[in-house]
């Protein structure tokens, strides 16, 4: 009895493992993964000018979306810069000097993007905004 029912188990674990394995591959293949998109050429903005001297932001950006809604953002390309200079020109100095300040500021203009973009295409494609280099003169 013991020799026949050994096969059972290990076919029964056999089907088990095969069935588990295909289900984690469906969920693998559900999960989106992240899409990075380098915003190219660099920014180069003038802001927040105060008298006669001029100030400058240049700034690496990269955006992080999902696989699905890289094609928003691609073909929206031109809206994309626009909104982000407009955004990063109106910047004064009180928010671009120091690491918390950026951040703040990084966070300003993701919410800004995803507003220009929701308004163009009823959806918000960007996950986050991130700057590859950020230089204020």
């Amino acid at each position: 009895m013991k020799q026949r029912t050994i096969p059972y188990i290990l076919l029964t674990f056999i089907l088990s493992f095969v069935a588990l394995n295909s289900a984690y591959a469906e969920e693998e293949e559900a999960v989106s993964l992240p899409v990075y998109i380098e915003l190219t050429p660099d920014f180069i903005v003038n802001y927040g000018a105060k008298g006669n001297k001029l100030k400058y932001i240049k700034t690496g950006i990269t955006l992080r979306t999902k696989t699905e809604m890289a094609s928003y953002i691609e073909s929206n390309m031109p809206l994309v810069r626009d909104s982000i200079v407009i955004f990063m020109s109106q910047l004064k100095d009180e928010q671009v000097k120091g690491a918390l300040a950026r951040e703040q500021s990084r966070k300003d203009a993701l919410v800004a993007l995803n507003e220009t973009l929701k308004e163009e295409t009823g959806q918000e494609p960007v996950i986050d905004l991130l700057f590859s280099s950020f230089v204020t003169q």
